[in-house]
């Protein structure tokens, strides 16, 4: 197999630390010991310094556009040209109208088209090309199988184009042994191992932390002697201002924390140290800080929306978004049950060792070589069903449901169900039902019953399940690799605030975020941004 020169354009890398340029950074280092025998090259803006990733097969290359920047169509492509890349990667969303080789892009999400109000003028200009982008991509990967739902449905993209890759918890994220009684101070206030409630994210309407606030009232109305506090972990955001003031009239001043944007190893500690791990948000992409949390062993509750049953599987307990009865109920009985949040954290690792980088790395290389060798992408496998081999057997271990997120419930069938015209791919007749949208779930198990001999030549519905193999009844998540990943340091923290030709790239203000889909800096040019960031 010939050499690729795969080029990553990492500029934004330079400006911001968390979400897309953590992306960028873990995937470019596992690539380096996936791709051992390719040429990985670092697209960084001239600023940035280090290299993003120190590996022999990987070299940096420094480019004087900034990202977002207005003319980045034309000149981006002039300035990469030199580098003779045999791909090119850009997982901020948006490529180059011009291109000379295969471009991939990464889809995070598309939270500006579901909450079109987030994004300033200039922001709205330059993601109105997201559409044109993905359409002309070679490649165009998602981060969740609900990512590219709304790809689908939003940019108008037929879904077998579109590559679901999951992306994984820093290496940073594992558990720690605390010592009873462990305390930290965060922004001037002593925090107690065990004594508080966590929640992370950039402060903005969509994490739906107001509902979490009310529930946390109620809570406090119940049991005023629990102690309940919440931490609240992320910079301010955007539209935030019902959060504070849903504090205020709820006389919660007290009982809640705004840590504000911390540093990676403070994080670490906080989902190490926290009682609950708690996610109200109405939409996610993916739901990194979920994955974290869970990778550090935390007991978590999440909403039942958009991508979070998808990641967190069976180790998540889920509440509806809005319900903040739900909310202080599921707070409630959790936070007096140490056995529970202790099954709950195991539970929660198991999950979390089957997302890893090196997988991510794999699936990417996978598709690197696809289009440059020009091979379209595999059509998914038809089956008659859509099979769930990851459904109990035992009624006190019910499934998730997909969609919304709700407990199956085991519904009656009769008969067998004929997958294709052999024995080994018939299943029993085992469905789970669920009572909210409805959706369906056949338990993969073989069927005992013999195969009708007058069956042979009859040919089964068919439908795509692109994820479902027709033999196996392999689930593509449940296969992970549990293998370690080795990564590089957190890439160094550099002055922006320089002009760029007639373009200038402002420093952002310390106490609040500009708007951004995922985790995007918007403007003619990238604001730079440390420590937590939404997801």
């Amino acid at each position: 197999m010939s050499v690729m020169r795969i080029a990553i354009d990492a500029r934004l890398n330079a400006y911001r630390t968390g979400g897309i340029p953590q992306y960028t950074r873990q995937l470019m280092a596992a690539l380096a010991h996936v791709a051992t025998d390719d040429q990985i090259i670092s697209l960084q803006h001239r600023d940035h310094l280090r290299p993003l990733v120190v590996a022999p097969n990987v070299a940096r290359h420094p480019l004087f556009t900034p990202p977002h920047h207005r003319f980045e169509r034309w000149i981006l492509p002039l300035e990469v040209l030199i580098t003779r890349p045999d791909v090119l990667h850009f997982p901020d969303f948006i490529a180059p109208r011009y291109r000379f080789c295969p471009t991939v892009v990464t889809i995070h999400d598309l939270a500006f088209m579901r909450y079109p109000d987030i994004l300033d003028r200039a922001a709205a200009a330059y993601y109105r090309q997201v559409g044109e982008s993905a359409a002309r991509a070679d490649a165009v990967i998602a981060v969740s199988e609900t990512t590219r739902q709304d790809i689908a449905q939003f940019l108008d993209l037929p879904p077998e184009r579109i590559d679901v890759i999951y992306e994984a918890a820093a290496p940073i994220y594992t558990s720690l042994s605390l010592r009873p009684g462990e305390a930290r101070v965060l922004s001037g206030v002593p925090l107690t191992e065990g004594s508080f409630m966590l929640f992370v994210s950039t402060l903005e309407p969509r994490k739906n932390l107001p509902t979490l606030l009310r529930a946390l009232r109620i809570c406090l109305d119940r049991r005023p002697d629990r102690g309940y506090r919440l931490v609240v972990a992320g910079a301010r955001g955007w539209r935030d201002e019902d959060i504070f003031t849903t504090v205020r009239d709820l006389r919660l001043a007290d009982d809640v924390i705004f840590a504000g944007r911390v540093g990676q190893y403070d994080l670490r500690w906080l989902y190490n140290a926290c009682r609950l791990y708690v996610n109200p948000s109405l939409y996610e992409g993916f739901g990194l800080p979920l994955l974290e949390a869970m990778a550090c062993g935390a007991a978590c509750l999440a909403s039942s929306s958009s991508s979070l049953p998808e990641i967190g599987g069976d180790a998540v307990e889920y509440v509806p978004a809005l319900d903040a009865g739900a909310w202080a109920d599921m707070i409630e009985a959790l936070w007096d049950d140490p056995d529970r949040r202790a099954t709950m954290g195991r539970l929660a690792r198991a999950r979390a060792d089957q997302f890893s980088w090196q997988r991510t790395a794999r699936e990417t290389l996978a598709v690197y070589r696809r289009v440059v060798a020009r091979v379209p992408r595999p059509s998914p496998l038809p089956v008659a069903v859509n099979v769930n081999p990851s459904l109990p057997e035992s009624p006190e271990r019910l499934a998730r449901c997909i969609r919304c997120g709700q407990h199956l419930v085991s519904a009656p069938t009769e008969g067998t169900i004929i997958v294709g015209a052999s024995q080994k791919c018939q299943i029993a007749p085992r469905a789970w039902m669920c009572p909210d949208c409805g959706h369906i779930e056949l338990l993969a198990i073989p069927a005992e019953a013999p195969f009708p001999a007058d069956r042979a030549d009859s040919t089964p519905v068919m439908s795509q399940q692109p994820d479902v193999s027709s033999e196996s009844f392999d689930v593509a998540v449940s296969a992970a690799p549990q293998e370690p990943v080795s990564l590089s340091d957190e890439a160094p923290d550099l002055p922006v605030d320089q002009a760029h030709g007639d373009e200038t790239i402002p420093v952002a203000a310390p106490e609040r975020e500009t708007a951004h889909p995922g985790d995007l800096s918007l403007g003619m040019g990238a604001q730079r941004q440390e420590g937590v960031e939404g997801s």
